[in-house]
């Protein structure tokens, strides 16, 4: 079962709170990380990096796991989910952005603004996290080239040798 991490701020809450019952009676199993009650006053970091820190422990361990942020400003929370070292956030206008963004680059978060309609951004979420990542050698190795500078600083071209089985092992 696919699991989904769910936070928003003050300028999400109303939507985040609809989008996580949508994803529960879809079957998804939904954690929630958000306040219990709206917070005029919140701030979003926090928000986005416990988010980003449960998609990749859940990743690390095997579990199907995506993480969707509903926030007054998705760009701001696309640049602090993505300060998590594996999270790679992403926001979308939409469901066929959605699906290329999780084709192309793996992203593993979706941000949206609190002022989209339900609809939507239940159609962008439903999107993201059913759609597949690219299992091609090519995207295989842009990926970890990505993950190679974050982690070291440097890209110095060491999965470019991947054949196709070696990807498919890594991402599947």
């Amino acid at each position: 079962m696919t699991r989904i991490h769910v936070a928003v701020d003050h300028g999400g809450y109303e939507l985040g709170r609809r989008l996580a019952e949508r994803a529960t009676a879809a079957g998804f199993d939904v954690h929630w990380h958000g306040a219990d009650v709206l917070d005029p006053g919140d701030d979003y970091p926090i928000f986005c990096v416990r988010v980003g820190q449960a998609v990749v422990t859940d990743q690390d361990a095997g579990v199907d796991a995506f993480g969707v942020l509903v926030l007054d400003d998705a760009v701001a929370g696309v640049v602090a989910a993505n300060k998590v070292n594996g999270a790679r956030a992403v926001t979308t206008a939409s469901p066929r952005a959605a699906m290329h963004a999780r084709a192309v680059v793996d992203a593993n978060v979706l941000v949206l603004d609190g002022i989209a309609y339900e609809e939507s951004a239940w159609l962008n979420v439903a999107a993201f996290v059913t759609a597949p990542m690219e299992q091609t050698v090519e995207r295989g190795r842009q990926i970890l080239q990505i993950e190679e500078f974050e982690n070291a600083g440097t890209i110095e071209g060491w999965a470019i040798q991947l054949e196709p089985e070696q990807i498919l092992r890594t991402y599947t």
